[in-house]
């Protein structure tokens, strides 16, 4: 699974995208937003995971909050994601499908704070 931050290059922008992953590796990520909205997990940094490669620095740190602040930029290339229990429920259910074997396409994973997270096979949308 490649991360990756684009500032500008389209009119969604700024978004980071999670692609390029394969069924494994989008399971893993699903644990880990289970893991949050259960509170059994409090906060993960997706570019210390061995199963994400990250592209230009990109970095992201997954967090259970007491509210749903979305994703806010901490330095250049260095991202948070601070949701609730629910929040990251629902996460947890916008990335369901493509832990199937056949599974296609893209999902807005959070489009709710100024910056977007898009999970996409391709990388496109």
């Amino acid at each position: 699974m490649k991360i990756e931050y684009l500032a500008e290059a389209c009119t969604e922008c700024p978004l980071i995208r999670l692609y390029r992953f394969d069924l494994t590796e989008v399971q893993e990520l699903q644990q880990l937003v289970k893991q949050l909205s259960t509170s059994s997990l409090h906060e993960v940094s997706l570019k210390d995971k061995s199963w994400v490669e990250s592209v230009g620095g990109c970095g992201i740190t997954l967090r259970l909050g007491e509210r749903d602040e979305g994703i806010r930029q901490c330095g250049p290339l260095n991202f948070e994601c601070v949701l609730t229990s629910d929040g990251w429920n629902n996460v947890q259910g916008l990335l369901e499908p493509f832990c199937e074997s056949n599974a296609t396409g893209y999902q807005w994973l959070i489009n709710t704070s100024k910056i977007s997270l898009l999970l996409s096979h391709d990388g496109q949308w």
